[in-house]
Formats: structure tokens, C-alpha cells, sequence
């Protein structure tokens, strides 16, 4: 059992994380994946990393929708498939791109990342932290070790504090109320529609 596995009575949302008012007038994938970079940024801060925003979404936000209409080339493609964040350790001399990836499916059929093979060719050193409303809800592997396809299972994982370890740390209570709002924020996403 991961570190951000819960039973479902522990991590219900209550009354305070209910969302009352579902908003349906903003670009859903993209403000859906904000939210979990957002709460990476925080997770991994906690722990104790050094965290410091990398992709171009938060440099050139307009550009986004401008790649997207631009032909297949290499410098578009390598924009395109910039990591979300740097983190670094704060004892030991290391750092890692990051890429954050939310979805909605559990894992049982497989979690369809189309980006992977962009991730191998242009950032092979970068580590890919999955969300998925199951099991650890937060898992992490590095690129260059998932094997090329078109659908990844949970196990194709590791446990997010396998990778980052620092995560060992943290009390329960955070890591509990974590998982609430990750699972509230799944919940809200699927009445939504988003």
C-alpha cells in the first residue's frame, strides 16, 4: 500500500469540499491540468524539493493554443512537449524535469498518455507523475523506463514517494486531506462533465 492510499470513509469529501456551483465556461482540459500542477507544486514543496514552474505554459501561456495549429516540426513538437516543473533535492545534487498528467480513468483499462514518446525523444530525463482517482492516486516513473504503447496500467509505476522520496515524511493528516481534494476535485471534474 502507497503512502497516498486511503480507505473511502477517510478521505470522503465533507460538506466543506462539496462543490456547490459547477462552472462549465473554461477550457476544461487545460484548467483541469493546472490544478494538479498546482497541486504538485504544493506536494512537493511540502516534502521539502525545491520546485520552480519549467513549461512554456508558464512563460508564454498564449503560445498553447498557437502550437496546436502548427504542422508536425521538431522545435514546435519540442516546445510543445515541455516539462511542467523543475524540482530539485534539497540535500543531494540533483534535479528533474517534471510532467504532471491527471486522468480521469482509473488505471483498470489502461491510462491512454499519447505525449510519452514525444517525453522519450525530447526529454528522456524527465519523470511523469500520473493522478488517477485509485489506488495510491499518485504514482511517478521516469520517461526512459516506460516502454512504448499506446495505454500504461498503474503498474507501469511506481508509488509517487518511490521516486521522490521525501515524500516519506509527511504527516498523515496532510497526506489524507490531500487525497480529499484530489478525489473532490475527480468527483466535481465527473458531474461536470469537464
Amino acid at each position: 500500500m502507497g503512502i497516498f492510499e486511503f480507505d473511502d470513509e477517510k478521505t470522503k469529501p465533507n460538506s466543506e469540499t462539496k462543490q456547490r456551483d459547477i462552472i462549465l465556461n473554461f477550457d476544461d482540459d487545460l484548467m483541469f491540468g493546472y490544478f494538479f500542477k498546482d497541486i504538485l507544486v504544493l506536494l512537493l514543496d511540502k516534502c521539502g524539493y525545491e520546485v520552480y514552474p519549467y513549461g512554456y505554459e508558464s512563460f508564454f501561456p498564449n503560445l498553447k493554443r498557437k502550437l496546436s495549429d502548427i504542422e508536425q516540426h521538431d522545435a514546435a513538437e519540442r516546445i510543445r512537449s515541455t516539462p511542467d516543473l523543475l524540482v530539485k533535492h534539497p540535500d543531494e545534487q540533483w534535479v528533474v524535469l517534471v510532467e504532471v498528467k491527471a486522468r480521469t480513468a482509473s488505471g483498470k483499462q489502461g491510462v491512454g498518455i499519447r505525449e510519452v514518446e514525444r517525453y522519450r525523444r525530447f526529454w528522456p530525463e524527465t519523470i511523469l507523475v500520473l493522478v488517477i482517482p485509485s489506488g495510491n492516486y499518485f504514482y511517478a516513473q521516469h520517461v526512459s523506463k516506460l516502454d512504448p504503447k499506446s495505454s500504461y496500467m498503474p503498474q507501469d509505476f511506481r508509488p509517487f514517494e518511490e521516486i521522490f522520496s521525501l515524500a516519506e515524511r509527511l504527516p498523515e493528516d496532510f497526506r489524507c486531506k490531500l487525497v480529499r481534494k484530489v478525489r473532490t476535485l475527480f468527483l466535481n471534474r465527473a458531474r461536470a462533465n469537464l
